[in-house]
């Protein structure tokens, strides 16, 4: 299997794993990595993620048989909106932003405008890999083993390309999960970008002395508010209203919580601390 020449717009995290993982399977002819800072593109050089670098786009965008376009998702409908116009008619762009329903939408209007209505060739996609850790030294071949993909297609794709983007990432070593752009943010909502808001929340609420007193639980508690707060304005810019409504769940939950704490109902908050227990022992991440 191998999938021609890719592009790979933005050589850090998950970027530089993306090439990283074509280049170990052989599952590309080339991979052309593109960013806005010559370091980054000598340091994915370096460590073999990518075969030829560049700060221009137009040709990895001219030659490229997949592009993939691994920035902050403030910037994806800019890249896009630069290469659309130099894609060969046969490429497939794509993605790997946490928000989709702004992003696809964007895209596909550009595309609509440039080429004429019918078919699409971007796909949205989002691996459900990485950390709170950015740049291409944390980048690993093995990223995506055993993660999910989720890809938000729309009746503008063929079949053909969605198959051939799906067994790209299922080379990678991720499954495949097929949702609408809408249906993506709702989920990612819940299971991602509110865990990030609450996280940073906790982090923000205990004054600065008292963090010499922490261990581990608040630790794990907080990693991923360590995460690039610029990038994290974007995702909320763009998937605002369905985080406002994970955080009014959740604020919700954290309100019933405290009532059952200050009415003294040990037996209600009993209830509420075993099903928490019990929901989040069933779930086994790889690393535990």
């Amino acid at each position: 299997m191998n999938f021609g020449v890719v592009a790979i717009v933005g050589t850090g995290l998950i970027g530089g794993s993306i090439g990283l993982g074509l280049k170990k399977r052989g599952l590309a002819t080339t991979i052309i990595g593109v960013g806005h800072r010559k370091v980054s593109i000598n340091k994915a050089l370096k460590i073999k993620a990518i075969d030829e670098g560049s700060t221009s786009i137009e040709k990895a965008a001219k030659q490229a048989d997949i592009i993939i376009l691994a920035t902050s998702v403030n910037l994806i409908p800019e890249y896009a909106k630069k290469i659309i116009p130099l894609m060969k008619k046969t490429a497939i762009l794509t993605d790997v932003g946490s928000t989709k329903g702004h992003i696809v939408s964007q895209v596909n209007n550009e595309i609509k405008r440039t080429c004429g209505s019918g078919k699409s060739n971007f796909i949205g996609a989002h691996p459900l890999a990485g950390s709170e850790q950015r740049g291409i030294d944390s980048a690993r071949a093995d990223l995506f083993d055993g993660s999910v993909c989720v890809l938000t297609p729309t009746n503008l794709n063929t079949k053909k390309n969605i198959t051939r983007l799906s067994n790209m990432w299922k080379a990678l070593g991720a499954r495949i999960s097929i949702m609408t752009p809408s249906k993506h943010d709702e989920v990612l909502a819940l299971v991602s970008h509110l865990p990030h808001f609450v996280a940073s929340s906790l982090a923000g609420v205990i004054d600065e002395k008292y963090w010499k007193f922490a261990a581990t639980g608040l630790r794990d508690t907080t990693r991923i508010a360590s995460g690039d707060p610029e990038l994290w304005l974007g995702i909320g810019k763009q998937n605002k209203q369905k985080i406002i409504k994970a955080l009014r769940r959740f604020s919700g939950e954290v309100e019933s919580m405290l009532n059952d704490l200050e009415k003294g109902n040990d037996k209600k908050l009993l209830g509420r601390l075993k099903k928490a227990k019990t929901v989040r022992d069933k779930k086994k991440w790889k690393q535990e």
